[in-house]
């Protein structure tokens, strides 16, 4: 089973469950496709697909090895990008794992950086939400659960940021004014739903209202970070998300910390101790450890004008 234009045409017909569609999508005939997966099948001594109305669908079989095969052609693809760059006298990559809102607050400086450094390197930005993977990036930037997770001993690893979770209401609310709030104080409100899956990031906040005896119920679902503070600032409830997750904040929304014990997310560099390019792995680690510091900074900062706004509002309601 190492012939990869046999395991493209198995990949694409499960995904469309159709040779036609499948021979589309590849640029190929819908023969060629069909003569590739009856080689796959006789060379395995396996039956992968079965007949579904007019189309094919996995046996289980073919359903246990999909894993298997998508490994083989990520691994088919970087030989091939590694052969273009050696081509192209680049003789050097760094591949950097990273998730949503680490990218886009840290990437663009960190490549930039990279690209200035080691100009004969080049870097790949792989997007992965999901947990560590051996081998999958030089650098994986990841979020945990805990402070001192049990990552394997053959990786480094490096802790970047701790990334509390923090109130976004709209600015007139009558939370607004609140210093802090804990989670069962916002538990009667309009919750607005900003992520998906089941990903690190809401089982953090999940698990964390369990131990507060909150039960989670969301009004609105927005499942990204921008679209819920955008729905807060129209007034359609409040949102609860990592500090780091605040790109731009839209007008008209106010940032209240959730009191202690908060949920707060881990951010970690890993990276493989015995790879060839260590100088610029490292070099790139001290770099985001930098960015990370920084919008740690930024963070405390945003806290303490919101603190400010929120005593003043006070001050002024008991005024009047």
């Amino acid at each position: 089973m190492n012939n990869v234009i046999q395991l493209r045409s198995f990949k694409s017909v499960a995904a469309t469950g159709s040779v036609r569609a499948a021979a589309q999508h590849l640029g190929l005939s819908p023969s060629a496709v069909s003569h590739h997966l009856k080689l796959l099948e006789e060379n395995a001594g396996l039956t992968l697909f079965r007949r579904r109305g007019r189309g094919l669908c996995l046996t289980d079989t073919g359903t246990a090895i999909m894993g298997e095969v998508d490994g083989v052609l990520e691994s088919s693809s970087r030989l091939q990008r590694r052969i273009s760059d050696l081509k192209d006298s680049r003789v050097n990559r760094l591949s950097i794992g990273y998730f949503s809102t680490a990218g886009n607050r840290w990437m663009p400086e960190l490549v930039l950086f990279l690209e200035h450094k080691f100009p004969n390197t080049a870097v790949q930005l792989n997007l992965a939400e999901d947990q560590w993977h051996e081998g999958r990036s030089d650098i994986q930037i990841i979020i945990t659960e805990s402070k001192n997770p049990p990552f394997p001993p053959q990786i480094n690893s490096s802790l970047l940021l701790e990334d509390p979770y923090v109130v976004a209401v709209p600015e007139n609310h009558e939370l607004a004014t609140r210093r802090e709030l804990s989670l069962i104080e916002v538990e009667r409100y309009s919750w607005i739903d900003n992520d998906r899956g089941e990903g690190p990031c809401r089982t953090i906040l999940f698990d964390a209202c369990a131990r507060a005896g909150v039960q989670v119920q969301f009004k609105h679902e927005a499942h990204s970070y921008v679209a819920a503070l955008h729905m807060v600032s129209r007034g359609l409830g409040i949102t609860l998300l990592p500090r780091l997750g605040i790109d731009q904040l839209p007008a008209g929304v106010a940032i209240v910390p959730l009191a202690a014990p908060e949920p707060i997310r881990y951010v970690h560099a890993i990276s493989d101790p015995g790879h060839p390019q260590q100088e610029v792995i490292d070099d790139a680690i001290s770099a985001l450890h930098e960015l990370a510091s920084d919008d740690a900074e930024k963070s405390r900062g945003t806290a303490a004008r919101f603190s400010s706004f929120a005593a003043s509002r006070e001050r002024g309601n008991r005024g009047s």
